[in-house]
């Protein structure tokens, strides 16, 4: 069997990956997220984490990020083709499985360094949905197949 990449899915999927991000930690849960991570700011420029002043560098956590959403898309895209999901809906329910897998184990991490179950729940959900969304979309947009 021959597998093939759609570089154009993953691409999708790693930009749709982001915006997911942008809201879950942006637009919807920043501040109980920052809260719960004990990372305030008194005003747009100036963080401290429980307390103490710290530099934020937005540009590598975005990139290594970047980096790191192509990389789940490169295996839900392998997982995909081996389970034979054609289907938006089945790619989303294989995607949401394995999203619950991460969310367990971020779980158990939160519960063993005994953070706030908030920290648990957007974080969960996070990743429920992240994969959710990347597995619809690499097992529903078509691998080009090359005439030869």
């Amino acid at each position: 069997m021959t597998r093939t990449i759609n570089w154009w899915a993953i691409l999708g999927a790693t930009v749709a990956a982001m915006f997911v991000g942008f809201l879950f930690y942006g637009a919807l849960f920043n501040a109980p997220w920052t809260a719960a991570v004990g990372l305030t700011t008194t005003d747009e420029v100036n963080y401290f984490k429980h307390g103490t002043p710290v530099t934020i560098d937005p540009v590598t956590p975005m990139l290594i990020n970047a980096f790191v959403m192509a990389a789940y898309a490169l295996f839900l895209s392998w997982l995909m083709q081996r389970t034979k999901r054609k289907t938006f809906a089945e790619g989303a329910l294989l995607g949401l499985l394995v999203g619950l897998v991460v969310a367990a184990s971020h779980g158990l991490t939160n519960l063993f360094a005994m953070n706030p179950a908030i920290l648990t729940i957007i974080d969960g959900s996070y990743h429920a949905v992240l994969f959710a969304i990347i597995g619809g979309i690499v097992a529903r947009w078509p691998v080009v197949r090359r005439i030869p």
